[in-house]
């Protein structure tokens, strides 16, 4: 089965953004550093922030999207 292409521009799939989290990507930021997704134009971030969301959920664990001061 294929994976949707998440990021049009850097020809990033749902599949390598999975894989980033189950890497040990935590956060937004990480996943642009592994995969480049969401780097050129931004109109993925939404996508992105979903699969993070939703996939840090599932094994128990929550993403720090934000600083904690």
């Amino acid at each position: 089965m294929r994976s949707k292409l998440v990021c049009l521009c850097n020809l990033v799939t749902e599949g390598e953004i999975i894989l980033a989290i189950k890497k040990g990507a935590v956060t937004i930021g990480d996943i642009q550093n592994i995969t480049r997704a969401g780097t050129t134009c931004g109109k993925c971030h939404q996508d992105v922030n979903r699969l993070v969301e939703d996939n840090h959920e599932e094994s128990g664990k929550r993403p720090q999207l934000k600083l904690d001061f």
